[in-house]
């Protein structure tokens, strides 16, 4: 038989079986590629129990800003199935090109994670520079829209408004 090698395929398992795990989703975003004092970027990590959005300055990442909200398995669980559908798990894990730092040197860099204590149990980047997109094949807009939108409203935008995203 033509295209099987004999093994089975792994599949990725759905999202909300993390949504009884201490383990987190996260999408951090970088700005332009700039001089360190202007560099600028933000995150926000989303888990069972809390949203966190940080705002940091600087490639070293000091912290300008943090907020942190409760959160609950029900809404985390909902929230990690919305980024299944939007693909936040589908991406090129054979990729050699996992270091996004000094692409799209005029745009943004987004990278997406699935984080278990200090490991990484998925990390995808993509740019919004056209033909350096990196690693992720989802919905970049619904992705980040979903991540923005745990942050309340008016939070989100005094939190990262000043940023030159």
């Amino acid at each position: 038989m033509r295209g099987f090698s004999g093994g089975t395929k792994q599949t990725q398992k759905p999202l909300s079986d993390y949504a009884g795990t201490a383990s987190v989703v996260q999408l951090k975003v970088s700005g332009p590629i700039v001089g360190d004092q202007q560099f600028q970027s933000y995150q926000v990590t989303v888990g069972r129990d809390n949203v966190t959005i940080d705002t940091m300055s600087g490639y070293q990442n000091t912290l300008i800003a943090e907020k942190t909200y409760p959160n609950n398995q029900e809404s985390y669980v909902n929230f990690l199935r919305a980024l299944d559908f939007a693909g936040f798990t589908k991406g090129d894990t054979k990729s050699t090109n996992t270091d996004e730092r000094g692409t799209c040197a005029t745009g943004d860099r987004d990278v997406l994670q699935i984080l278990n204590g200090t490991s990484e149990t998925q990390r995808f980047w993509t740019t919004t520079c056209r033909g350096q997109g990196g690693t992720f094949k989802g919905s970049t807009d619904a992705i980040r829209r979903l991540f923005n939108l745990q942050v309340p409203p008016i939070d989100f935008g005094t939190m990262t408004g000043h940023l030159n995203l």
